[in-house]
This record gives structure tokens, C-alpha cells and sequence, in this order.
């Protein structure tokens, strides 16, 4: 009788690297020659190699990364209604943006000083740093994506604002140096259309809308890319919480200079409008900003940046269950394709990605 070899791979405790743990004797498939078993038996360790190694790359910060970005996007997906129903009443972008941002610092200051008093400590020679992404990352991205859902739907308004990812990902590619992998690229592709067929861009007339909304828009991705790649510099040094208070109380203090604090003291709003305001402040500004960061700082922007295309899914569903909106099947085929997008994201192999903010801090030690 033949026999054939049979390899058994075994992973060493620190799931480090893999050596052979057995080589036995197995009877030879009748009819099958030698060579091509063999051949056979190198091509399905191979496989088990390949396989094993995408899981152990999902270490834990990786996929606690992955959630924080996906609780973030649910939260902005579900509120974007409530932001549309307060311009529906006449209230400015800018207001809104005022109002968000002062109760969100607020809020996160009280937090802190009363269980973490060292996240509010900052070195003085990084104060331009967080001018900066208060001034232009927070107050910009903000004003210009509640700009242009006041122009045009929110449904547009969400798909253009979904363009950032292209933007982050060439940028990281071409001046940070980032792999842009072939499983990377598949699901940016993925990403950006199953944002298109989800929020039924197939039946917009995307020539016929807003023009000022739609330029709002472009200026609304650049933004939010921007905040994405410049708070990412930020975390290799600060952690995420310690970013969104400064970047969004300077960010608030921009808005207090161009808006007179008694237009908000004087406005006469309802206690059901103060406590929506008090819901976007908190579900929609500073948890969801908070945990995409947290994210960020363990996957890096790209790959944060097209897992959170989630955000139209949860919108699109939303919309569905709560407001009786139509679901068609082209949006749920947008829907699988992001669903698709952030899986292969978490199993996509990368040989000589850069390290993660949260490794650079850690490894700089307090």
C-alpha cells in the first residue's frame, strides 16, 4: 500500500509563528499520482497558513477598533434625523453647530475633572496643534455637513460626505506611506458604492440638486478628511478624549467669537427643543467623535474611515422602522456591500503597515 505524507501545523503559545508539529503516514488516494498529492498538501497547508495568519492579525485592539468605529456610525446614522428636523424649524447650521459643541465640551470637562483630572493636562508648545484642529478640523467639518443637509437630503448630503475615505487613503498612501492593498482598495470600492446604492443614488439627479449644497458637500468630505488624518497625529501623543475636549472647545470658542452668546440665551426654545439639542450634543457629538477616535487610534484613518460608511446603512434602516420609508432592494445590496467592505477590512493582510497611534503612545511610555 502507499502512503503519503500529511503535514500538521501547530500555532506556538504566543501565536507568533507556526512550526511543524507532526509528520505522519497516511494511506495514498487510490488513482491519485504522488506528485499531484503532494502538490495537493503543500496548496491546503498553504491555505491554512494564510488563513490563520488574517485571524491572528484580528488581535483584540483590532477588533475593539473596529466596534467603537461601528457603535460611532450607528449613533451618527440614527441622529441625522433629529439635525434634519431642527433646520426643518428654521434653526442656522452654525447655531447648531454652537450649541453642540459648547454642551459636548461641557459635558466632557465635568467627566473628566471629576473622574480623570490627567486627560485635561496638555503641553503649552502643542497649543497651535489643537488651535488648529479646534479652528479648522472641528469647526469646519461641523459647520459644512450641517450646511449642506439644510441645502440638500440627507440622503446626497451623507453620500458625498462618504467621499472622505478616497480622500484619506491616497493621502495616507501617498505621504504616509501606507500599503494600499489589494483587499484594501476592494473594500474602499465596496464601501463607496454600497453608500451610493444605499442611500438610492441611482435615483438622484445628482446635476439637478443644490449646487451650493452640493460644493458643501466636497468641502464637508475634505474636512471631515482632514480631522480624520490631523487627530491621528494627535493620538500618537493624547489620548482620544483629551483630543475632543480641546479640539471641540476651541472648536466652540470659534463659534462663540462669530455668534453672540444672547442669540442662544434669548432664542426661546422649548424644553423639547433644549433636550434635542441636549441628545445631538451627546449621542451624535461627543460619544460618537469620542469612539470613532478611540477606533481610529487602533485601525488608523483609512480603515476607520471606510468601516464608518456604516453610518448610511443604520440611516437607511432607520428611516425604514421608524419613519415607514421604503426599503428597495438595490439599498439592501448597498447595505451587504459595506457589510462585505468592513469584513474584508478585518481580514485584509497588510506586510508592512506603519504602526497605530495607540502602539506610538504606548511604546513612548507616560
Amino acid at each position: 500500500m502507499a502512503f503519503s505524507r500529511v503535514v500538521k501545523l501547530k500555532m506556538d503559545r504566543k501565536g507568533s509563528a507556526f512550526r511543524i508539529n507532526e509528520i505522519s503516514l497516511l494511506p495514498r488516494e487510490r488513482g491519485l499520482p504522488a506528485g499531484r498529492q503532494g502538490m495537493r498538501a503543500m496548496v491546503l497547508v498553504d491555505f491554512l497558513s494564510d488563513s490563520v495568519q488574517r485571524w491572528k492579525l484580528m488581535n483584540k485592539a483590532g477588533i475593539r477598533g473596529y466596534l467603537y468605529i461601528l457603535i460611532a456610525a450607528t449613533l451618527w446614522g440614527v441622529s441625522s434625523v433629529v439635525a434634519k428636523s431642527l433646520f426643518n424649524i428654521g434653526l442656522s447650521p452654525a447655531l447648531l453647530v454652537q450649541i453642540r459643541l459648547t454642551l459636548a465640551t461641557l459635558t466632557l470637562l465635568v467627566i473628566l475633572l471629576l473622574f480623570d483630572r490627567k486627560q485635561i493636562i496638555i503641553s503649552l508648545k502643542d497649543l497651535p496643534y489643537f488651535l488648529v484642529l479646534g479652528f479648522v478640523g472641528v469647526a469646519g467639518v461641523q459647520f459644512a455637513y450641517y450646511y449642506t443637509i439644510s441645502k440638500i437630503q440627507v440622503g446626497p448630503a451623507v453620500l458625498i460626505q462618504y467621499l472622505s475615505p478616497v480622500w484619506i487613503a491616497s493621502y495616507a498612501f501617498v505621504f504616509q506611506r501606507e500599503p494600499l492593498t489589494k483587499d484594501k482598495m476592494i473594500a474602499l470600492l465596496l464601501a463607496v458604492l454600497g453608500c451610493y446604492f444605499t442611500v438610492g443614488g441611482y435615483r438622484m439627479d445628482l446635476l439637478r440638486l443644490n449646487r451650493i449644497g452640493i460644493v458643501s458637500g466636497l468641502v464637508s468630505s475634505l474636512f471631515f478628511s482632514f480631522y480624520a488624518l490631523y487627530g491621528e497625529k494627535g493620538l500618537k501623543k493624547y489620548s482620544p478624549w483629551t483630543l475632543i475636549l480641546y479640539g471641540f472647545g476651541f472648536g466652540a470658542l470659534f463659534y462663540w467669537i462669530l455668534i453672540s452668546p444672547m442669540k442662544v440665551i434669548t432664542g426661546g426654545y422649548s424644553f423639547k427643543i433644549w433636550m434635542a439639542f441636549l441628545y445631538i450634543a451627546i449621542f451624535s457629538t461627543l460619544i460618537p467623535f469620542g469612539l470613532y477616535f478611540k477606533g481610529m487610534e487602533r485601525i488608523r484613518a483609512t480603515r476607520a474611515s471606510i468601516t464608518a460608511t456604516w453610518e448610511p446603512v443604520v440611516a437607511g434602516m432607520t428611516a425604514y422602522y421608524f419613519l415607514q420609508e421604503v426599503l428597495l432592494p438595490l439599498q439592501v445590496l448597498g447595505g451587504i456591500g459595506v457589510i462585505g467592505a468592513i469584513v474584508l477590512l478585518q481580514v485584509a493582510r497588510e506586510k508592512a503597515a506603519p504602526p497605530t497611534p495607540i502602539e506610538i503612545r504606548q511604546s513612548s511610555g507616560p
